[in-house]
């Protein structure tokens, strides 16, 4: 089949289950799967990219019972994504070490689940799926494996050795093509995690999106107060009796520790005149969800967000990075952060269409042991991650335009 029949009859199938077609970087991508080609599609946040593997799963018959793995370090996203699945009425299942049982075990094998969802831990270390993953009957099912959050590799490589034997259990499934996700990816970390991979530069299909996303208008607030006290935060909000909080628009506040997510609760509700509101695990403006928090408290977070019971969250990045919640509207990012994370965790606003975003950055322009000038920047070639935030803190080029050439 030559590459313009393929591109009509990938058009065609996608007509028969959505309204809009692919875009040109979808489109390329699922044309290098379809050629059974290793793929690394860097895109921005809200571009669309869980899209391409449920395109490519409809490409294949469904008596067949194709199956999908999908391999995410953040557990909320996988189950974010398995109710995505299960919305659009396709099979998907998260296996864990406390879910995965007997019957669960059968059902995979058989192929009952279009997409199964796992982190690395689970691939590597977990018995029971080992066994599956090497059986002639799942292989003979498995159409495709896509790393999401592939980024996640090299920040989390340090702590995670084991990441290091994926790419040896990913390539024992023979001729299953690869795909790889990211939405910010910096070529060292490219070349890192194919590294850590063992995928040859020269066997990988690159594909490039755009990182940025153009409907988000990104502010840079300098921090006058101390880290500790998020009284900047302050200069946000206004009391409640000059704005309701039904009026605030749905926001999310991330901080780089547990602890801190606890003083950002205290400092909104002090500036929106709430006594003791931080103490109050029903309140009507803002909540709090860590890694900590308990999974009855999470869910009902999460759903009291959805239904709009209130417009705040303050949370780490236990929230996940790549919740699909259109009605976020601002997200606002306090203190210093994994950089390569910082781009997606404001990217969790502005989705959907026409609906603009505002992103928020409280940096530190006075860092006791950092870099405070752009003269400090001797080797600006060769910068850790703590120079690449100090360079975000202070830099006079557009922010944009900045996170555009950090990832070139």
């Amino acid at each position: 089949m030559s590459s313009a029949e393929l591109t009509k009859h990938i058009t065609l199938t996608v007509a028969k289950y959505y309204s809009e077609p692919l875009k040109p970087i979808q489109m390329e991508t699922v044309i290098s799967l379809v050629c059974r080609k290793h793929t690394f599609t860097l895109a921005g946040t809200g571009f669309g990219k869980t899209r391409i593997g449920k395109v490519y799963y409809c490409l294949f018959p469904a008596y067949k019972k194709p199956i999908i793995l999908v391999l995410n370090p953040l557990d909320s996203l996988r189950d974010n994504q398995v109710l995505e699945k299960k919305n659009a009425n396709i099979k998907a299942v998260n296996l864990t070490k406390m879910n995965f049982t007997p019957d669960i075990e059968k059902k995979v094998l058989r192929g009952d689940f279009a997409f199964i969802y796992l982190s690395p831990e689970v691939l590597l270390n977990n018995p029971t799926f080992r066994q599956i993953f090497f059986d002639r009957q799942f292989l003979s099912k498995l159409v495709l494996m896509v790393v999401d959050e592939a980024h996640m590799i090299y920040v989390w490589g340090i702590f995670c050795p084991s990441y290091g034997d994926l790419g040896a259990r990913l390539l024992a499934a023979n001729r299953v093509p690869i795909l790889l996700l990211s939405a910010t990816c910096r070529p060292v970390a490219i070349q890192k995690i194919l590294n850590s991979l063992k995928i040859l530069p020269e066997n990988v299909t690159m594909v490039h999106g755009e990182l940025t996303r153009p409907e988000i208008c990104l502010i840079r607030v300098p921090m006058n107060s101390s880290l500790g006290s998020c009284h900047d935060l302050k200069r946000l909000f206004a009391t409640r009796n000059i704005i309701p909080d039904n009026q605030i628009p749905p926001t999310l506040i991330y901080a780089p520790t547990q602890n801190l997510t606890w003083q950002v609760l205290r400092a909104i509700h002090e500036a929106r005149d709430i006594q003791g509101g931080h103490l109050d695990p029903d309140s009507s403006f803002a909540r709090c969800y860590r890694l900590c928090t308990g999974n009855l408290d999470k869910v009902d977070i999460i759903d009291g967000f959805e239904d709009g019971q209130f417009p705040i969250i303050s949370c780490t990045m236990a929230r996940g990075l790549g919740q699909n919640w259109e009605q976020v509207r601002c997200v606002v990012h306090v203190g210093r952060g994994d950089p390569s994370s910082i781009s997606q965790m404001i990217g969790r606003c502005g989705r959907g269409e026409n609906n603009p975003g505002l992103g928020i950055m409280l940096v530190e322009t006075n860092w006791r042991s950092g870099k405070n000038k752009i003269s400090d920047f001797q080797t600006p070639m060769m910068q850790s991650n703590d120079d690449r935030m100090d360079a975000l803190a202070i830099t006079p080029v557009c922010l944009r335009i900045a996170m555009s050439l950090d990832n070139l």
